[in-house]
């Protein structure tokens, strides 16, 4: 069993991985982190922390907007690589 300190830096990269794809998507959709913002009914200081390389939890249901602004499976912000 990993310690408390390997857990949390697991969950950190974790968390940045969801920003990376975020970020990907929102690219490759050609929206603005505004854009992103309003579509997902979340306030554009939300998708910027998500979005910056400093893990930001986040909730299921953040998850589940952004999926659906960007038209992605809520699993492809999610999938582990």
């Amino acid at each position: 069993m990993g310690s408390r300190s390997e857990y949390l830096m697991g969950e950190a990269q974790f968390l940045k991985n969801i920003g990376f794809r975020i970020q990907y998507f929102r690219k490759k959709a050609n929206l603005s982190q505004e854009q992103l913002a309003e579509k997902s009914d979340l306030s554009y200081s939300t998708i910027s922390h998500i979005e910056s390389s400093t893990p930001y939890p986040m909730s299921m249901v953040a998850i589940y907007r952004i999926a659906n602004a960007l038209d992605v499976a809520p699993y492809q912000l999610l999938k582990f690589d």
